[in-house]
């Protein structure tokens, strides 16, 4: 199984490593500008707008961080959108609660299909917030992939909304038992006589602890395999009946015996507590302050850099692992101190992300304006087909590669560079263009595309070329363009060989006659041509 542990070579004086990391934890002191509002909104949320950049440049850092951090109302239920077969359910309506059956053909599959709409729907069509993409971080590190009930994946998804932000120690105890997880990692298939140890390592390995380096033949620096073996002891006796849909916990599967852990664990004995035994372990790997610092880890990787270095050990991770133990594991001070630190901000931790596959294309749907739509049902159509473009990319939720997740996010030492291939770039550029030129496929999506005249007319000078460029940049890629790739984009794409005035003129007469076709298709083809040079450069994968 994937190790997402990082080692930790050398070590520096504090004062030293602040001096090469651009800060630590402390609060933020520099200009609040378009640049870290971007980077912040970019980094903790999905695809922000130009109105919500602009917005928290007036707001101040502070009050984007409340904003972001703002609870949220429960979302609506999935509905289906499109099945007409479905005998419980007509279109329009959620099938959340209503039973299922194998003779309908397609039944299941068009559930499936309609929580993993409402899932994209919930990351694109919200306001700014950090919810979602938190969502999705759990989902990357407690992972359940691969399993075919959609209640069940539902029911999960509805534990990671609970506590994403709050407790998760808890937030592991309810994955434990869950339908999602019992059924991914052989939960039911754990018993006193044949105990399976899968959710047991990997709730070490990959969901609390982690590993560390091997320090002896079935120890490591956390945790023995001895551990494991007692630990899977402890979690038997859990069952999943999908047809019914229900949890329960049978006595007779129960291993009753005493259970002895490792020094790991300082030698805690786990006594027969019944369906309560699994809350006890995991109160006792909780015990451990590893658990916070490899959480942390997580979260850094995730939100900022893949770069840990000892440096980063000191001043970043062990304060907020600090903070995390403080909070008794809730994640939201850990998160709202990552997010004000200076060391956030620092030019070291900017446009050194490659754009995951949902990053990139809901920043391009977002960020770009894709047409408004208010039908749920168009909305829903939408939200379908962005989803089979994020599976086509290798991102979607429910079918990630491995219980360790997302190769992005651990694998040493391309990390987030895993995204970029020759196929992927090809899929990215295909999809990119497809939505500038406004030639997107599927179901209720004719026309469509990203609304780039209503863009630009948020700019301050759209009728300036290279004010309008360098506007466009700023709003697309973590850092500006040089002086000569704007030179080169105006004067080789979006003005070949024409002097600025005649870009001027151009969207001039097409302002004053906003109806006019010709007009409005000549300055909309000069942008989306622009536009499509400039999103598929290198930079604009970064963030």
């Amino acid at each position: 199984m994937a190790n997402k542990t990082l080692l930790i070579q050398g070590r520096k004086t504090k004062e030293q490593t602040l001096t090469t990391l651009g800060g630590g934890i402390e609060p933020f002191a520099g200009e609040w500008n378009w640049e870290n509002a971007a980077h912040l909104l970019k980094r903790s949320s999905f695809g922000p707008t130009y109105e919500e950049i602009q917005q928290s440049v007036v707001d101040g850092l502070d009050k984007t961080i409340n904003n972001l951090f703002a609870p949220q109302p429960e979302p609506d239920l999935p509905i289906n959108f499109y099945f007409k077969n479905d005998p419980e359910v007509p279109i329009g309506e959620t099938w959340v609660g209503k039973p299922t059956t194998r003779d309908v053909k397609g039944l299941i599959p068009a559930r499936n299909a309609s929580l993993s709409a409402w899932s994209i729907g919930l990351m694109y069509d919200k306001p700014m917030n950090v919810l979602e993409k938190l969502i999705l971080f759990w989902h990357n590190h407690l992972v359940v992939s691969n399993i075919f009930g959609p209640e069940s994946k539902l029911q999960y998804l509805g534990v990671l909304r609970k506590y994403a932000l709050g407790d998760f120690k808890q937030m592991v105890k309810d994955i434990t038992i869950s339908p999602a997880m019992l059924e991914y990692l052989n939960g039911n298939e754990n018993t006193a006589k044949s105990p399976n140890e899968n959710y047991a390592r990997e709730v070490l390995e990959l969901f609390t602890i982690g590993k560390g380096p091997i320090i002896a033949p079935g120890d490591y620096t956390n945790y023995t395999e001895n551990d494991i073996q007692e630990i899977a002891r402890a979690f038997t006796g859990w069952k999943f009946v999908p047809r019914r849909g229900t949890v329960t916990f049978l006595s007779r599967n129960h291993d009753t015996g005493t259970k002895q852990l490792s020094e790991h664990f300082n030698n805690a004995v786990i006594p027969n507590l019944g369906d309560k035994e699994y809350e006890k372990v995991i109160d006792i790997i909780f015990e451990q302050e590893e658990v916070s610092r490899f959480i942390v880890r997580q979260l850094y990787i995730w939100y900022v850099n893949s770069d840990i270095s000892s440096d980063i050990e000191i001043s970043i991770i062990e304060p907020l692992a600090q903070i995390f133990r403080d909070n008794d594991y809730h994640v939201e001070p850990v998160l709202k101190a990552l997010f004000k630190s200076a060391h956030f901000y620092a030019s070291c931790n900017k446009g050194v992300m490659v754009k995951s596959p949902i990053d990139y294309v809901l920043m391009t749907l977002r960020t770009g304006r894709l047409t408004e739509q208010q039908d749920i049902l168009r909305k829903y159509n939408i939200w379908a087909a962005i989803s089979r473009v994020l599976r086509s990319m290798e991102q979607m939720m429910f079918f990630l590669p491995s219980v360790a997740g997302w190769q992005a996010y651990y694998q040493e030492p391309v990390y987030y560079r895993y995204w970029i291939s020759s196929v992927s770039l090809s899929l990215r550029d295909e999809f990119m263009k497809a939505v500038v030129q406004r030639k997107l496929r599927g179901r209720g999506l004719k026309d469509m595309g990203l609304e780039l005249l209503d863009l630009i007319a948020l700019f301050e000078n759209p009728d300036n070329p290279d004010e309008l460029l360098r506007a466009l940049s700023q709003l697309f890629m973590p850092f500006e363009l040089t002086d000569e790739q704007i030179a080169f984009l105006k004067t080789e794409i979006l003005i070949p060989g024409l002097p600025d005035y005649e870009w001027t003129e151009e969207y001039g007469n097409y302002l004053d006659d906003p109806t006019n076709e010709d007009l409005r298709n000549a300055v909309l083809g000069r942008l989306q041509a622009v536009v499509s040079v400039m999103l598929s450069m290198p930079e604009n994968q970064l963030m």
